[in-house]
């Protein structure tokens, strides 16, 4: 009996292992993402692209070429960033500029983004009906929180603070920066203070918001930089020097490390951490302006 009928209990094993073979995950997990130099001299390796989602868009104006790539912890904190603000405000849709190329390196009208560590995202905006706006490109903003091309558009206030202390306060990346014009910066931080924002928070949003100096105003968009990811280890976590750069580019990538040691590491540190305390009342410019970066976006 087991002669007569063991070729079709084979028969029927094998399709059962084929079923499951092709049930089984077609892609393997992808790699870790690596960040390779300084923000205005790197590359990037196994970057992720950020994807479009019912809370997030690429303005229309930046979307010519795909510009949207970073390492797995940029991108999956703009993606969580945006899903806090909606979770708060169900009509809000987060506006996405620039990242990094897809394998890092010098993008057009940028002096950094080139490390994929670097993002540009849009303010949230209202019409004076307080309707959510959306724009084709970036608006720029003036000191009294009004859009500057005649549209009437405002700088959103209570959608823009909770973006802003959803990216400080995300669980697994760490966001070193947020290039911001100084007045949209001491707007965000009387908002904070008005709705009564825990000072911890207040004082991380006030270390964290900067204008960084010898570069155009950031006051049409938010420019979001984080940490060196771990797993990274050729990461320079600060931007460098004309000088550095170009040492860099005679050299090689040797000593990567060593060119990207800022001068004052020990404030720089204590400004990034949040160890220099704000008690009251919050400044309008940064604790130590001297040590903000001087690449614009």
């Amino acid at each position: 009996m087991l002669q007569k009928f063991g070729p079709a209990l084979v028969a029927v094993a094998t399709f059962t292992a084929a079923v499951t073979l092709s049930a089984a995950p077609s892609k393997a997990p992808k790699a870790m993402s690596h960040s390779i130099g300084a923000p205005n001299e790197g590359k990037l390796a196994d970057g992720y692209h950020l994807e479009v989602a019912p809370h997030l868009r690429i303005v229309p104006a930046y979307a010519g070429t795909d510009v949207r790539w970073g390492t797995r912890e940029l991108v999956e904190l703009i993606d969580r960033s945006a899903r806090e603000v909606k979770k708060r405000y169900p009509d809000a849709i987060l506006g996405v500029g620039h990242l990094s190329k897809k394998g890092g390196g010098e993008i057009d009208h940028h002096h950094s983004h080139e490390s994929g560590r670097d993002a540009d995202l849009a303010f949230y905006l209202t019409d004076v009906a307080g309707r959510p706006a959306l724009r084709e490109r970036f608006v720029t903003i003036g000191v009294n929180g009004i859009a500057n091309d005649g549209s009437h558009l405002r700088f959103d206030d209570g959608r823009n603070w909770a973006l802003v202390t959803a990216l400080l306060t995300d669980p697994r990346a760490k966001v070193t920066h947020v290039f911001v014009v100084s007045h949209l910066r001491a707007r965000l931080l009387a908002y904070g203070a008005r709705i009564g924002a825990p000072i911890a928070l207040r004082n991380r949003v006030a270390e964290v918001l900067m204008q960084p100096h010898h570069a155009l105003p950031h006051d049409d968009h938010f420019h979001v930089r984080i940490a060196c990811p771990g797993g990274s280890p050729e990461c320079v976590e600060y931007p460098l020097s004309a000088g550095k750069a170009n040492a860099l580019a005679k050299y090689g990538s040797k000593g990567k490390t060593k060119l990207g040691k800022p001068p004052h590491k020990k404030l720089v540190r204590a400004r990034a951490t949040g160890i220099v305390k704000i008690e009251a009342p919050l400044p309008v410019e940064p604790t130590s302006p001297s040590l903000a970066p001087k690449d614009d976006s």
